[in-house]
C-alpha cells in the first residue's frame, strides 16, 4: 500500500468563468524546482495550467482536451506539462490537498479526483470521499487521512495562489502560460495546437 505526503515542509506556490476568492511523518515539497511535471525537460514547448478541480472548464478540459494533449504531444516529447493548483471554494481545496497528498502519484490521483468530480465534491463528507478515492489507488487510508489533516497544506496553496496573482495576472481558471504566454479561458485541442505554433514561432522563452 501506498504512504502520502504530508506538505509539513516548504513549498510555493475565481474559472475563467469560475471566480473565486503535520499530523504524518512523510513530506513533500511543491517548490517550483520540484513541482510534479509530466513529460521531458527538452520538449519545445511547455504548457502550465492554473486550475481548480471544481471548476467546469478545467473539469471539460482534462476530459476532452488533455488526454489528446498526453498521446500527441507530451508522449512523444513536443510537451513538458505542468498543472499548478488553483482551487475555488472549499471542495476544490480539499481535492487539492488529497492530490498533493499522493505524492510521485500527484498526476494518477489528480486524473482520478476530475474524472469523479460530481461525487466527491457534493459528498456530505468530503475527506471521507477523498480517502475513499485515495484507498481505490492503493493508498493506506490512515496515513492519507493524517496527511489531509495537515493544516500547513492550505498555507502552501494560499501563498501559491498569490503568487500566481501577482506573477501572472491569473484570477480564473482555467489559466494557461504556452512558452510563458498568458492565456485564458477553456481551450479546445485545435486552439492548443495553434497556440503552440505560435508560441514557438514568436521566440518566446520556454519555462
Amino acid at each position: 500500500m501506498r504512504s502520502p505526503l504530508s506538505a509539513s515542509t516548504t513549498g510555493i506556490r475565481l474559472a475563467w468563468a469560475c471566480i473565486a476568492f503535520t499530523a504524518t511523518t512523510f513530506f513533500f515539497s511543491f517548490a517550483a524546482s520540484a513541482e510534479p511535471v509530466l513529460g521531458s525537460a527538452r520538449a519545445p514547448v511547455t504548457i502550465v495550467e492554473y486550475g481548480s478541480l471544481t471548476c467546469g472548464y478545467c473539469v471539460r478540459f482534462h476530459r476532452e482536451v488533455m488526454p489528446l494533449i498526453k498521446t500527441r504531444y507530451i508522449d512523444t516529447g513536443q510537451v513538458r506539462f505542468i498543472y499548478r493548483d488553483f482551487p475555488m471554494g472549499t471542495a476544490a481545496t480539499r481535492g487539492t490537498v488529497a492530490a498533493r497528498c499522493a505524492g510521485d502519484q500527484y498526476y494518477t490521483m489528480l486524473d482520478a479526483l476530475y474524472a469523479t468530480v460530481g461525487g466527491w465534491s457534493r459528498a456530505r463528507d468530503v475527506d471521507s470521499a477523498l480517502i475513499q478515492q485515495a484507498a481505490s489507488l492503493g493508498f493506506d487510508k490512515e496515513p492519507f487521512r493524517m496527511c489531509l489533516e495537515d493544516p500547513e497544506h492550505l498555507r502552501v496553496i494560499t501563498d501559491e495562489q498569490r503568487n500566481a496573482t501577482a506573477q501572472y495576472g491569473v484570477l480564473g481558471t482555467p489559466t494557461f502560460l504556452i512558452n510563458g504566454k498568458i492565456v485564458r479561458g477553456f481551450k479546445n485541442i485545435e486552439e492548443i495546437h495553434v497556440l503552440m505554433r505560435e508560441t514557438q514561432n514568436s521566440g518566446k522563452i520556454v519555462r
